[in-house]
């Protein structure tokens, strides 16, 4: 349609032809690119690299991150301890000995030949007394799917000791911890209020222990160690 032929300008044919003899110019560069410009379509924005992920993914993708940051500065994981499990059973059966023990000295040559036969745990040599601790008991005892013997001592102060024994051949004791006793390294460890005295026996794990704690009575408790290691030789039963 041409604007002589368009409505709008009604009837005024020398407005047309007005016009239409007015002189046309070519745009220039400048102005034909920045036409282009504003009339193509925007080109679509940059997305982060997460952007795709689901926001719990997002979430842990940033735990993640500052976990690798901060590892270097977390302090080291402490490695199981494979006693743990025996020095808490044999506190538990020490605990039990002091509330509920019997005591039957009188009875152990009748007893400890059962006793010896029901723990598979074999005394071919056995300390029972001096002026200062006695013999008072034998059991079995069970512990950690090992099957051991038990003897509860006492001393004059009234201070119960117990000696107990477990086949464990394939457990090794630490070094650290280990105190030269006598002629001997036993690994002592305090727990609970009480004081253990533990070593290895020809493939059985001993453990030797009281509530005597303090720097003068683990003196005693030393002694009695060396008294009972020197003369009491446990073998396991086959």
């Amino acid at each position: 349609m041409t604007a002589g032929n368009d409505p709008s300008y009604g009837e005024d044919v020398e407005m047309g032809r007005a016009l239409r003899a007015l002189p046309r110019y070519p745009a220039s560069a400048r102005l034909r690119s920045a036409l282009v410009e504003t009339l193509a379509p925007a080109p679509p924005r940059r997305r982060w690299a997460f952007s795709w992920l689901t926001p719990a993914a997002s979430a842990l993708a940033t735990a993640l991150i500052m976990l690798l940051w901060l590892a270097p500065s977390l302090p080291p994981t402490t490695p199981p301890d494979p006693l743990r499990p025996f020095t808490r059973g044999v506190i538990d059966d020490h605990a039990r000995t002091i509330l509920w023990g019997q005591t039957r000295p009188e009875q152990l040559e009748t007893i400890l030949p059962q006793v010896m036969d029901e723990s598979r745990v074999s005394l071919t040599s056995l300390f029972t007394r001096d002026d200062r601790i006695q013999l008072m008991d034998a059991k079995p005892t069970y512990l950690e799917g090992r099957l051991g013997i038990e003897l509860a001592y006492k001393d004059i102060d009234g201070h119960f000791v117990s000696y107990v024994v477990l086949p464990a051949p394939s457990l090794v004791l630490p070094e650290r911890g280990r105190v030269q006793i006598d002629r001997w390294r036993p690994l002592v460890r305090k727990e609970n209020g009480f004081t253990m005295i533990l070593w290895k026996q020809q493939g059985l794990l001993c453990v030797m222990i009281s509530d005597l704690v303090s720097d003068e009575d683990f003196g005693k408790l030393k002694d009695y160690f060396i008294k009972v290691r020197s003369a009491t030789d446990p073998y396991a039963k086959s």
